[in-house]
């Protein structure tokens, strides 16, 4: 079951995050998450909590992702509300390899055709290659691969039907 966060999940959300930056760090992973820009505090500076989902199984959360209608950073070109972005998708690691990522993505997918929206888009770590096999699996497309504050990221675009590339 996926759910929209509201304001009494912020810790849940805080947990799912933190974990998934503490496993990046005890595998040696390069990202731009940290245990400082996983909290609420700067979360907040970036997303409202109704941008966030969370994943249940068994009424436990087990994975998060938050969903965006504009994200100028990456996606300069592309005007508010013409595409939805995912950002911050998570998995509890005890969790993860079950298909959760998929869940959400699946739900993110739904969400945007209810929406009218005919793309969704999101930026990685370059160098994640399990992590861009899984969006590439889900039918996300790598548009682009460049370095935003020396970060090395690659961008894809999913396609909820049969919409010409909007770069």
């Amino acid at each position: 079951m996926v759910k929209q966060a509201d304001q009494y999940d912020i810790p849940i959300i805080e947990e799912i995050l933190l974990d998934a930056v503490n496993w990046m760090s005890r595998s040696g992973l390069q990202n731009l998450w940290n245990e400082s820009n996983v909290k609420w505090s700067n979360l907040s500076k970036s997303y409202n909590i109704n941008n966030f989902y969370i994943a249940y199984q068994n009424g436990l959360p087990i994975a998060c992702m938050a969903l965006t209608n504009y994200d100028p950073i990456n996606w300069p070109n592309i005007s508010k509300g013409d595409s939805m972005y995912l950002h911050k998708l998570a998995v509890k690691r005890i969790f993860a390899g079950k298909g959760f990522s998929t869940e959400l993505i699946n739900y993110a997918k739904n969400l945007a055709h209810s929406n009218g929206m005919n793309t969704i888009r999101l930026n990685c770590n370059q160098h994640r290659y399990k992590l861009r096999a899984l969006y590439e699996k889900e039918g996300f497309l790598c548009m682009d691969e460049k370095t935003i504050y020396n970060y090395d990221i690659a961008l894809y675009v999913y396609y909820t039907n049969d919409a010409s590339p909007i770069l």
